[in-house]
């Protein structure tokens, strides 16, 4: 149809009955009835289609059974899996009952010398390769083994040795400390027995001369207390005065520095000497400081520190002769 066609096409009113053909489809009723309304519908609604079942469909030409059914082999086998021949579909299907006749044997190629040599070749390289991989990974794991065996054992050893090292050292160190102890006390006995050989030959050698040193000393101390100390003098004579018996009239003879303080506690000597009746105090300068006289009717007593002092070192050298 051109352009020009549909210039000139003019409108044409529709006829009714002219509905009742759609796509070249006659309608058989020609007569002048009612139209069918229910084609008419089907013009503006969406047919229904019932849901029909799924129906499958089997190929008629299955590409993995045929695959299944082609022999493949490999052109190399290894020594450990020998060629075999593969039968196919040797046994009657007996149970389905289809009455299929068995399928013939297909027959290997056999190998070229091409193909015979490189399988030999390959079994070689392979036995080569695995011994020695084996081999090379033998030595591998042992150095790996033989190091890591190695640390731990260090380790180990250390651990083991610091402590036995310890104990032992402690052990040694108790055993020294005895044995050092032990030696140092013997050597201290023996010093000890050296000492009191010595002094007992010292003091047997140079007895008489440090007794008289003492008593020298001994007398100086004293002097020295009769200075700061006037009781002394007092004690010395009650001393002297209890060793008189009963008594009763008596005259004091003291140094004149020791006149006064006499003079002034006479008194006392009464309370401690139940017989006296009188007691006269005089000088004396032949007498030295802290010493005395007693005078009494019936005796006469002399008593000084160095008297005393002299008396009681003759002792002790009396004793020390014996």
């Amino acid at each position: 149809m051109s352009l020009s066609d549909i210039k000139n096409e003019k409108f044409e009113p529709i006829d009714v009955s002219s509905l009742d053909s759609f796509d070249e489809e006659h309608s058989n009723n020609m007569d002048k009835s009612d139209p069918d309304f229910d084609r008419f519908k089907m013009l503006f609604e969406k047919p229904k289609l019932e849901k029909e079942k799924s129906h499958e469909f089997e190929p008629m030409y299955d590409v993995k059974e045929e695959l299944e059914e082609i022999i493949f082999k490999p052109l190399i086998k290894r020594n450990d899996e020998p060629f075999e021949k593969d039968d196919t579909n040797t046994e009657n299907q007996s149970s389905k009952g289809n009455g299929l006749s068995e399928k013939e044997d297909r027959k290997e190629p056999e190998e070229t010398p091409e193909e015979k040599g490189y399988r030999e070749g390959f079994e070689k390289g392979l036995e080569q390769g695995t011994k020695q991989g084996h081999e090379e990974g033998l030595k591998k794991g042992e150095a790996k083994g033989h190091g890591k065996g190695e640390q731990q054992g260090i380790e180990k050893g250390e651990k083991q040795g610091f402590e036995q090292g310890l104990k032992d050292g402690e052990q040694k160190a108790t055993n020294e400390t005895r044995e050092k102890g032990v030696e140092i006390i013997s050597s201290l006995e023996e010093s000890l027995k050296t000492a009191d050989k010595t002094l007992d030959l010292l003091v047997e050698k140079y007895e008489e001369r440090i007794i008289s040193l003492i008593q020298q000393i001994a007398e100086k101390a004293v002097m020295a207390q009769i200075e700061i100390n006037d009781e002394i003098v007092k004690n010395l004579i009650l001393d002297a005065l209890k060793a008189l018996v009963k008594p009763e009239e008596v005259v004091l003879s003291v140094c004149q520095d020791d006149y006064d303080y006499i003079d002034m506690i006479k008194d006392e000597f009464f309370e401690v000497i139940d017989s006296l009746n009188s007691v006269s105090v005089r000088s004396d300068a032949s007498i030295k400081r802290g010493g005395c006289k007693i005078d009494t009717v019936t005796a006469s007593i002399s008593a000084d520190p160095e008297s005393r002092l002299e008396a009681i070192f003759e002792a002790i050298k009396k004793v020390g002769a014996k």
